[in-house]
């Protein structure tokens, strides 16, 4: 390689390096100064895992052997932490803040010798530390739990959270090609695996707290970007969740969570994702991480010649055999096949996401805005002007949060509703942020909870119902919000029965609206209207479905908006509110 063209190389290895390294950096001392911030940890063991991986493949081509033995080994230790194999602890956090120091310090000599010769002893040191804690025993972590136990008081609180926790967790795994396809499902999943590890370790119950742990660190790994190597991961997430609700289930008699297949559902979630064969010879103890490093510098430095595998180099250098590669390779295949062959579980009912910790008034909300627009109107100026515009800025930020609530909300009532009546039901939302355009958000929702209602409990027929009649057995309902001139069009749709004519007749005769002989006159759509009207008298016993439709439809009117349904037997029903849009920003002011 030519002297310019290395120089240039160098620049831009040591450039790039810092880079990610100063971003990095933060979050490392937010860490070190509160070891409990698991908020940051994806940020932390995914972009550590990159700026490491980085650094220790192009520091190898150039020749940084010195430099790169650290980062290496903490490429390593920091692959098993996001895989949920190991903790991250303070020891391993210490280790990674001294890491990134002596690496940012390393970059900098490097540049200014074009060498890293001065590193060796420190390398050596630091590196020998990091693998002396990725390969020693487990200590604690790994005990039997036998000492664990939870005080009388707090066992219902427990057992409640974690039960629900655990089901949470399943019904989203059996709708795993759905979730697939919204990454905010996704990290919900994440987040609802992380509370129940919560709920474990508070306990001390280390074999179920490390299976969430890497259960929630696998789909964060997914979520940044890598690929499972298996067709159907979600049969292994499901595995180690019936695994989880056995041990809960035989808690009361053992007082203790032990779970004795804990290091298999361990070894099975790390191999769902893609592994290089050097990752699995170390894992098998027959090479240490050093070895494969030089093994993968001797494989880059051939430029231009044949390909070698990195099974194939560490043959040659005779750390490994043959049979040794061969096994590693067939045992990974193995167990891709095995978990490949697993039958797919049927089962799927959508459920709510987390909910949010805080819960947002929205009327309250909503008249706070109303008397901004007004105080905006009358154009203050100075002090005033900026603190009004300040408080805006905060109101609108709390109608947004108040949305996403909106919506967590909309999912846990049919979730609910799904389960009170035995269905099953695929629930979607879009556009909910759309509803911030219009200034009745708030008094909106009593309406959707109600049209959700009517949809599960009416609208959509039982699992034996749709089998019979050529259905999936999992109904579809959808909400969504769209933009319509000046107007907000939200439907709710749904794939079941429709109206049945028969039960319209009944509620308009007995209403005393028509007469059942008048009712084979009617279109579709003068029946529907009928349905809208309040009744003379007083409404019978069971009319509470064209009731529910007479309270939408005057709480439409009172806002000035109007309801449309459109139904078709046997295909489903959507309803239609369209609402004026309200304005976005606050009035002009000088």
């Amino acid at each position: 390689m030519a002297t310019e063209e290395r120089q240039r190389l160098i620049e831009s290895f040591i450039d790039t390096s810092l880079k990610m390294l100063h971003w990095l950096h933060p979050f490392v001392h937010a860490l070190v100064a509160q070891p409990d911030r698991e908020d940051i940890l994806p940020d932390i063991t995914d972009s550590g895992f990159r700026l490491f991986h980085f650094v220790e493949g192009t520091g190898a081509v150039l020749g940084f052997n010195h430099l790169v033995a650290p980062v290496a080994a903490m490429e390593y230790l920091l692959d098993r932490i996001r895989s949920g194999i190991l903790p991250l602890t303070l020891p391993r956090i210490a280790l990674l803040a001294e890491v990134c120091n002596y690496l940012e310090r390393g970059l900098v000599l490097v540049r200014e010798e074009q060498s890293d010769k001065s590193l060796a002893d420190a390398a050596s040191g630091l590196a020998a530390v990091i693998r002396q804690d990725v390969f020693q025993e487990q200590g604690a972590f790994l005990d039997d739990g036998s000492d664990s136990g939870i005080p009388e008081d707090a066992r219902e609180v427990f057992f409640w959270e974690t039960a629900k926790l655990i089901d949470v967790a399943e019904q989203e795994c059996t709708l795993w090609d759905c979730i697939l396809l919204d990454s905010d499902r996704v990290a919900g999943l994440s987040r609802v695996l992380n509370r129940l590890k919560q709920c474990f370790a508070l306990y001390d119950f280390h074999d179920p707290e490390r299976i969430c742990l890497a259960m929630s660190s696998t789909i964060n790994r997914f979520v940044q970007g890598e690929h499972f190597q298996h067709l159907y991961p979600e049969q292994v997430f499901l595995r180690c969740i019936d695994a989880l609700r056995a041990a809960l289930v035989a808690f009361p008699s053992n007082n203790n969570l032990v779970m004795p297949d804990v290091e298999q559902h361990l070894a099975d979630l790390q191999g769902l994702m893609r592994r290089p064969i050097g990752a699995l010879l170390v894992e098998a103890g027959l090479v240490d991480v050093t070895e494969v490093d030089r093994a993968l510098a001797i494989q880059r430095s051939v430029p231009d010649g044949r390909l070698r595998f990195l099974g194939e180099v560490l043959v040659d250098m005779g750390k490994v055999t043959p049979e040794q590669v061969e096994g590693a390779l067939r045992e990974q295949h193995d167990q891709r096949t095995l978990i490949s062959k697993v039958v797919r579980d049927p089962r799927g009912l959508t459920v709510p996401e987390a909910p949010l910790a805080v819960a947002v008034d929205g009327r309250r909300l909503e008249r706070m805005y109303v008397l901004l627009e007004r105080l905006l109107a009358l154009q203050p100026q100075g002090e005033y002007l900026t603190h009004l515009n300040e408080l805006w800025e905060v109101v609108l930020t709390c109608r947004l949060d108040m949305l996403a609530s909106l919506a967590s909300r909309l999912h846990r009532v049919v979730h609910d509703l799904a389960v009170e009546s035995g269905k099953r039901v695929y629930f979607t939302i879009d556009g909910i942020g759309i509803l911030q355009e219009t200034d009745e958000a708030a008094v909106l929702v009593d309406s959707l909870c109600y049209l959700l209602r009517n949809s599960v409990e009416h609208g959509l027929e039982t699992v034996e119902d749709r089998t019979h009649s050529g259905k999936r057995r999992t109904g579809r309902l959808h909400l969504l919000a769209l933009r319509q001139d000046k107007e907000i069009w939200i439907s709710v749709e749904d794939d079941g029965r429709g109206f049945d004519d028969e039960r319209v007749k009944n509620l308009l005769a007995g209403r005393g609206l028509m007469t059942a002989d008048g009712f084979g006159r009617l279109t579709n759509r003068e029946r529907i209207a009928l349905l809208f009207k309040e009744p003379p008298h007083p409404p019978v016993q069971g009319d509470g479905q064209g009731q529910g439709l007479v309270a939408v439809q005057k709480i439409l009117q009172d806002i000035g908006g109007t309801m449309h349904v459109t139904t078709r037997s046997g295909k489903g029903t959507c309803v239609t509110l369209r609402v004026p849009r309200g304005g976005l920003e606050a009035p002009q002011r000088k």
